[in-house]
């Protein structure tokens, strides 16, 4: 199966003098046979005219060096730089019909061959600082304008379609208010040439699905729950169930069905760059979940749906995203089939993962948190390690898939990872407060993690499948987009 490589960018940048003859599809309507001196010019294709074009090519890849993202400078300027004699504005323009007549001509050959298969760069990936450029009386150059181009974003564009793509800005000046406007060098193609990088694809049973025979019994225990992702297409929704929207810690994504899949004997759970417009939107709210117009990311979060546990053994192996922004979790809740009759937190929560930033350094988390006297806040037994301490021991660590551990009996819980223990949970330490309420029914003053505090039939632990996105993850890195984190199975043995 093809495996996610962490890639990080560079670029190089070239001019190439090969491209647009008269920079803009033979129109030489402003320029007149004799020579005139009082033309304005597009000064960066003015540099690079060679007779018959102005265009300049970035090469761009995936490497080992991050790219960043860059920009061209542009200007207008007279003839020869000579000094203006008034004041000139002009409007600058994506000449996006230029292109189009360059593209239609392609099959021809010659100096339109590199058109052919070639898409103008998207909108979201570039930012003009401005749409006209005045050349001031007196002055040889109009000040400079910019163009930025966001590379990583690009690179990232290419990857996800795993193609090499060719893309083409036209810019072109227009709309003097004084003095002509010279039609050779009036425009300039930006031509980017991205190249897709094939991951590397590491082989061996840690970089696969584990698709071996279940074992019934474990230590002494016996299989009560699997979900090992066979069957190909939608998860199980017998089994599992899912959330919408905007749900927690003002996370970035909007969770919702699409972004999950089985496919290879995986659970696919997909972090995308996707604007989704909020429904609940109100302009002004103080509510976090109502203030957003659009959320910019999506992603999705399963919960088991009917099945709960208490104590034994809870196996999840997994390959986890760990991109900058990224925030996949493995974790457990405390509630009964019929309803969350004990509120976060009285009814308990565990972490088997959750991988976020502590102190800027993106680290892995073993939790268990259960209520405290303040209405949604929890008393906490927390761990936390650095991901470079288990990188430096294994190079190949992000690319593996690991078995996350959950043993709780009568006395602890004990959360481990590749059989490392992590924490322990003393239940002895674990009764909740009031939890804001005061209500016995409700879960204060009682245990979720024992058979004294909380004896009825059908409280128990559901389980929790999701990635988010933003918060305590970090800023996002596009570049890494779309993020995938992948669930091989998950087992509970009693």
């Amino acid at each position: 199966m093809k495996m996610n490589i962490k890639w990080l960018a560079t670029l190089c940048l070239t001019a190439v003098m090969t491209g647009f003859y008269s920079c803009d599809n033979d129109d030489n309507r402003s320029y007149s046979g004799s020579l005139d001196l009082n033309l304005l010019s597009l000064t960066q294709a003015r540099d690079v005219w060679t007779g018959s074009e102005c265009n300049v090519s970035t090469a761009l890849m995936k490497n080992e060096v991050k790219a960043k993202n860059f920009s061209y400078k542009l200007s207008v300027s007279l003839y020869q730089n000579r000094k203006a004699a008034q004041d000139a504005v002009v409007d600058i323009v994506i000449d996006k019909d230029s292109l189009n007549k360059a593209i239609a001509k392609a099959n021809g050959g010659g100096v339109y061959a590199k058109y052919a298969g070639v898409e103008i760069l998207p909108e979201d990936l570039y930012f003009l600082s401005s749409n006209k450029m005045t050349l001031h009386a007196g002055s040889v150059k109009s000040e400079d304008i910019s163009v930025l181009v966001y590379a990583e974003n690009l690179i990232s564009l290419v990857q996800q379609k795993e193609k090499d793509m060719t893309f083409v800005l036209p810019l072109k000046i227009t709309e003097s208010s004084s003095y002509g406007i010279n039609g050779k060098v009036n425009a300039l193609m930006l031509f980017f040439n991205v190249t897709y990088v094939k991951p590397i694809v590491h082989e061996g049973p840690e970089f696969e699905p584990d698709n071996s025979e279940v074992p019934t019994t474990l230590d002494g225990l016996k299989l009560a729950f699997s979900e090992e992702f066979r069957k190909n297409g939608e998860p199980d929704w017998d089994v599992w169930r899912w959330e919408d929207g905007f749900q927690r810690n003002q996370e970035l994504q909007w969770y919702q069905k699409g972004n999950v899949m089985v496919k290879d004997d995986l659970l696919v759970i997909e972090g995308k760059e996707e604007r989704v417009k909020n429904p609940n939107y109100e302009a002004g709210s103080s509510d976090w979940k109502k203030n957003r117009e659009y959320a910019e990311y999506t992603s999705s979060c399963l919960i088991t749906k009917e099945y709960r546990f208490r104590k034994g053994r809870l196996l999840v192996r997994a390959k986890i995203p760990t991109a900058m922004g990224a925030w996949p979790a493995i974790w457990t809740t405390g509630g009964s089939n019929d309803s969350w009759c004990w509120e976060w937190p009285l009814g308990g929560e565990i972490d088997l993962l959750e991988y976020y930033l502590v102190g800027g350094k993106p680290s892995l988390h073993a939790n268990a948190c259960w209520g405290s006297n303040t209405r949604w806040s929890g008393k906490w037994k927390s761990y936390n390690r650095p991901l470079s301490e288990f990188v430096a021991k294994d190079k190949l660590w992000e690319e593996k898939y690991h078995i996350w551990r959950m043993d709780w009996d009568d006395d602890y819980i004990r959360l481990y990872l590749d059989d490392e223990l992590l924490n322990e949970i003393d239940l002895k330490n674990t009764t909740n407060g009031t939890g804001g309420l005061d209500d016995w029914w409700r879960g204060s003053y009682r245990n979720p993690f024992t058979d004294a505090g909380n004896s009825g039939e059908k409280f128990g632990q559901c389980i929790w499948l999701n990635l988010a996105l933003g918060s305590n993850g970090g800023t996002p890195d596009l570049s890494s987009f779309p993020l995938k984190y992948y669930v091989d199975y998950v087992r509970v043995y009693q």
